[in-house]
């Protein structure tokens, strides 16, 4: 691929680190847990990974190829940011979209401000799967805040492109490990967190 050509469509995804173990040549960025920052090219509906030859032949640096990649993510159309009222504190996450980035748009400067904005920092981050991540205020009432973590476990052990079970935190610009999370069977709870979220959608009583 001409390098013009990767860097008009070069977007951030992604993928759990275990990946790494049967494909070391994946070109990625380091990020907390179980995750890594890969990049994709798509074509015909579906994406390919940027491979280190292919970035070797480019010349670009990782840090260019990363900073390019959120651009074009960037550009992408944004879902809207929902917003629920909940006890001690607010959560947050984005509307549905159909292009599978929504987890990854967690990178863009933009969405980080906006989440601190609504929930304040730190605010605790699940992103179980590729397509859907949920936040909420370290304020949240502690049941609340319970269920959210099951939730996540739930949704981790059951998507087919899942990627932690953990709770990450940010502030100040960068994400870290919260709480380590393993997928028991039996601490899982039968939960539909979209029909929750939509029902208790509220924009007004938030930061």
């Amino acid at each position: 691929m001409p390098v013009a050509q990767l860097q008009a469509e070069v977007i951030p995804q992604f993928f759990p680190s275990h990946w790494l173990k049967g494909a070391s040549d994946i070109v990625f960025s380091e990020f907390p847990s179980r995750v890594r920052i890969g990049y994709v090219t798509r074509a015909n509906g579906a994406y390919s990974y940027v491979m280190r030859e292919q970035l070797d032949k480019s010349r670009l640096s990782l840090h260019e190829l990363h900073e390019t990649a959120l651009e074009n993510l960037r550009r992408l159309p944004s879902p809207a940011l929902n917003v629920a009222v909940t006890p001690g504190g607010c959560e947050a996450w984005l509307a549905d979209t159909q292009d599978n980035f929504n987890a990854a748009r967690l990178l863009l400067p933009t969405l980080q401000q906006q989440l601190s904005a609504k929930l304040g920092e730190p605010f605790a981050v699940v992103m179980p799967c590729r397509d859907w991540f949920f936040c909420w205020s370290t304020e949240q009432a502690d049941e609340w805040q319970a269920k959210n973590r099951a939730e996540a476990l739930q949704i981790f052990r059951d998507d087919d492109y899942n990627l932690t079970p953990d709770v990450l935190s940010f502030a100040d610009g960068m994400f870290s490990l919260n709480v380590a999370q393993t997928p028991d069977p039996n601490s899982l709870v039968n939960a539909d967190p979209f029909k929750r979220r939509s029902a208790s959608l509220k924009r007004a009583g938030c930061r």
